[in-house]
């Protein structure tokens, strides 16, 4: 079994220290959830609705995070 790399367990983190992954506070998750917002709303005032959709999705991401810390 090759060992260079560290290996994951169940409920363990392979970050250095060990130390879990964190999420930003809920007031953060905001503040990005609406400057998106805003991104796509000008993105699709520019006729670009590609981006406008990728905007609306990372918006939606945070949305579902704020939700889920309620």
């Amino acid at each position: 079994m090759d060992r260079t790399r560290p290996r994951l367990t169940a409920g363990r983190s392979a970050r250095p220290g060990g130390h879990p992954p964190t999420r930003p506070a809920t007031s953060d998750m905001r503040a990005r959830c609406e400057h998106y917002m805003r991104l796509a709303q000008a993105q699709e005032a520019a006729g670009d609705r590609i981006e406008a959709e990728r905007c609306y999705q990372q918006a939606d991401h945070y949305r579902r995070l704020i939700n889920e810390a309620a």
